[in-house]
Formats: C-alpha cells, sequence, structure tokens
C-alpha cells in the first residue's frame, strides 16, 4: 500500500502552477500595460526627474534665487552661475528650479479644483437627470462658449495678481470639461444592474454615487487631470507672461519668460528665457506623454 504522506503531488510544481493560473487584477493590468508604453515611461522619468530636481532645489542650487549681484547683472553661463544671471544679477539657474515649484504647483492645484467641480456638477447631472440635469448642462454650455483665454485675463485682471489668485482662476475656469466627462459616464452607470439593485435595496443616494458610481468614472478622470495639469502649466505661463499671473520677486516659468518681451534680451540675453522656455516645454510634453499612456493603458481594447 502506498503511503499517502509520501505520495507524489499531483503536479510537479503546484507553486509555479499557482502563478500561471494567477488570475491578474485589474490595477495590475494597467500598471503592466502602462509601464509596455515605452513615450509614457520616458515622460514619466522626465517628470519625476524635473519634479525631484526642483523639491531638491535648495541642494542644487548654490545661490539663492532672490540674492541681487549687480557686479554679476548679465553675466552668461559659467561654473558658477550654469544658466547665467539677470538684470539684477540673480542666479538662473537657482531661479528655474525655484520656479518650477510654483507652476508645477499652480498647475496641480488648478486641476483638483476644477477635477473637484467637474466631479460634483456632473455626477448629479449624470445621476439624476431631468430638470437638474438640464439646468446644469446648459449652464456648462453657456461657459464653454467664452473664450477660455479672454476670460481667464479679464477675471485675472480684476481679481488681481497671485499664486493664490491664479490657481483659482484657472480651476474655476476649467471645470465644464471633467464635468461632461463625468455626467457622460453618469448617464451609463446609472442604468446598469447593480445600481438598480442598489436602489431597491434602499441604499442611500450618497452611498450609491460613492461607493458604487464614482469608481467607475476614475479612468476618465485620471486622464483629464493628467492632460489637465499641462493645460494649467501652460496657462500659468501665458499670464505670467502678460503680468497678471504670478508676480515678481516669486519666481515662475512664466513671469522669467516676461523677460524675453525686451527685444535685446530676447536677442542677446537668451540665458535669461531659454531655461525656463525649455521647462516648460519639457514638463507639458512629458505630461502630455503620459496622459496618452495612461489612456491607451486604462482602455482595454487598445493593443500596447
Amino acid at each position: 500500500m502506498t503511503d499517502v504522506a509520501t505520495s507524489p503531488p499531483l503536479y510537479a510544481d503546484d507553486q509555479a502552477l499557482g502563478r500561471k493560473t494567477r488570475i491578474e487584477s485589474p490595477a495590475r493590468q494597467v500598471v503592466r500595460r502602462f509601464a509596455r508604453h515605452k513615450l509614457a515611461m520616458t515622460g514619466l522619468i522626465v517628470l519625476v526627474f524635473i519634479i525631484l530636481a526642483c523639491l531638491l532645489a535648495p541642494l542644487i542650487a548654490s545661490h539663492d534665487p532672490d540674492t541681487v549681484d549687480l557686479l554679476a547683472r548679465n553675466q552668461g553661463p559659467s561654473r558658477e552661475h550654469p544658466f547665467g544671471t539677470d538684470r539684477t544679477g540673480r542666479d538662473t539657474f537657482a531661479r528655474v528650479l525655484y520656479a518650477g515649484r510654483v507652476s508645477l504647483a499652480v498647475g496641480l492645484g488648478a486641476v483638483a479644483i476644477s477635477v473637484a467641480v467637474g466631479m460634483l456638477l456632473g455626477s448629479i447631472a449624470g445621476f439624476f437627470g431631468g430638470r437638474i440635469d438640464n439646468i446644469i448642462m446648459r449652464f456648462t454650455d453657456v461657459m464653454m462658449t467664452f473664450p477660455p483665454v479672454v476670460i481667464i485675463l479679464t477675471v485675472a485682471a480684476i481679481a488681481g495678481p497671485g499664486v493664490r489668485n491664479t490657481m483659482l482662476i484657472i480651476g474655476l475656469l476649467n471645470w465644464p470639461v471633467p464635468c461632461r466627462l463625468v455626467r457622460a459616464k453618469f448617464l451609463t452607470v446609472r442604468e446598469m444592474e447593480y445600481v438598480s439593485a442598489a436602489r431597491s435595496l434602499g441604499v442611500p443616494t450618497k452611498r450609491i454615487i460613492g461607493r458604487h458610481a464614482l469608481p467607475n468614472v476614475v479612468d476618465v478622470i485620471i486622464v483629464y487631470a493628467t492632460l489637465g495639469m499641462a493645460n494649467a502649466i501652460l496657462l500659468e505661463a501665458g499670464m505670467s507672461f502678460l503680468g497678471v499671473g504670478v508676480q515678481p520677486p516669486t519666481p515662475s516659468w512664466g513671469n522669467m519668460l516676461n523677460v524675453a518681451r525686451n527685444i535685446s534680451v530676447l536677442e542677446g540675453d537668451p540665458w535669461q528665457w531659454m531655461p525656463a522656455g525649455v521647462a516648460i516645454v519639457l514638463t507639458v510634453l512629458a505630461v502630455n506623454l503620459i496622459g496618452d499612456g495612461l489612456r491607451d493603458a486604462l482602455d482595454p481594447r487598445m493593443k500596447i
């Protein structure tokens, strides 16, 4: 008789078989698909590098961004000043790093505001429908008919410049897009069987929206947030360039570009504005690549 305790296993390698037959979670599938997107990974590496450089600015930059040195004004790149100095002798390299903190914070904060407002109004309009939907969507349509740049500049001129005002203006005037995206998703989700079952069981509406409906719009919001952050950074740069955004002496990539309005600086001292312009281009390009990668990774129909 064969001893049961010493009998060979049914499979030669049960652990290996378990790994082969393990079902991959949706989150892991998204991460794996995103990791296979070469352009998106390149954008992520560039963005992480820029963020770390800005966060570690006190350790990387050897000069204070606001220290004025009239004896070193308008100097070109050198060992002491890698990106040269501006017209008051401030180190351009240090100012680019510290300006990145402000521009990235404005972009992130503006997107957070627009997403919060858009998700709130879009979920209410899409879930309840009817008259509430008509009121919210007609107001959204009216907001989308105005030229966004003109409205932003007008409101900024009235409210006044500054980091907080710039963040609030960009965020509060860019909510219609996420609102329409969330509403479109909710119109589909509210007809799903599990939502109908939750209603029939008497589950409170707030719980249905928060626990069952909102998780189904996360993919849309993530993609919008990445692309919207790039747009917010560009809007901040434009506002600051025109003098209605972040104001000196607080550095931002936009107000550093403002010196290029002087033709002599534009042609003769490119080190005063070109580093900020390159930083904007690299950051926006990286964020857009990440957004494209997330869009493809979250769509199971796309082949990566």
